[in-house]
């Protein structure tokens, strides 16, 4: 088939350049009736080749149409990305500043109470990731459920304490459950701590209503209910939601705002 295609195609362009040429010698020779014999018989030649030149050039131009079509496809594409990426920026800032007016109510609330500094001095060596022990204890005020923080937010809470040392729970390890709520849309969840995912600094924030409107990088921090930890304290950002097992409700991985492999001092409120 190809074949065919391209001998007709080269024997049309042989027939047009003939009759070009015998049109030019006619022309030159001034012999009219030589022109009209050849103009009789070529004629249907050359409509066939003017409907093969004009059927070329809309092929041609609907390519070109479509290779401009698709430019513009993707140049709308890259421009609603952008616009999409800026967006969650703005949304990004607008969350970092609900959460520093958050840290600033958290240090108001906790204005009449004197934190304690403290160092870490310990990690369990049973799990490197999930309870440190700090260098003070009892006879610096702190007791059972006080409060663990840092300004980038929530640490965890005491869980033992001698005379002169003190161990925190942090809010990765398995047996750790803290009330939680997305910082954007309200919803309320439970924070629990997670074997699989401590050593890569998160958790999961479970029983969210299957309906709730939080996404993936919403901001959560502590509810306030429960009795131990006041309400505005950042916990992470969320990084994956999915349905429980049971398809009941939903189950978000939360990476924590603190880095808690890395912390050597905390502040502890009694």
């Amino acid at each position: 088939m190809k074949k065919f295609t391209k001998a007709f195609i080269i024997s049309i362009c042989v027939v047009i350049v003939f009759v070009v040429s015998v049109a030019i010698i006619s022309f030159n020779t001034g012999n009219t009736s030589v022109t009209s014999g050849f103009a009789r018989v070529f004629m249907p030649v050359q409509k066939g080749a003017s409907f093969i030149v004009n059927g070329t050039k809309n092929t041609f131009g609907d390519i070109i149409n479509s290779k401009k079509n698709a430019r513009e496809n993707k140049k709308l594409k890259k421009e609603i990305n952008e616009l999409r990426d800026e967006l969650r920026m703005v949304e990004g800032y607008k969350l970092e500043n609900e959460s520093l007016r958050k840290s600033l109510e958290l240090r108001d609330m906790y204005a009449h109470e004197s934190g304690v500094a403290a160092n870490v001095i310990g990690r369990d060596t049973g799990d490197l990731y999930n309870t440190l022990t700090i260098d003070k204890g009892s006879k610096d005020g702190i007791r059972i459920n006080s409060v663990a923080v840092v300004p980038e937010g929530l640490v965890g809470v005491v869980c033992e304490v001698g005379k002169n040392y003190a161990k925190i729970k942090t809010i990765v390890d398995a047996s750790s459950s803290v009330s939680a709520l997305c910082l954007r849309s309200g919803d309320m969840g439970v924070i629990e701590g997670n074997s699989k995912l401590s050593k890569s600094g998160k958790c999961v924030m479970n029983y969210i209503d299957k309906d709730a409107k939080t996404v993936v990088g919403d901001s959560i921090e502590t509810s306030g209910t429960g009795g131990i930890f006041p309400r505005g304290i950042l916990i992470g950002k969320i990084t994956e939601i999915k349905e429980d097992e049971r398809k009941l409700t939903l189950t978000a991985t939360v990476k924590t705002s603190v880095n808690i492999n890395n912390l050597t001092s905390v502040i502890i409120y009694r």
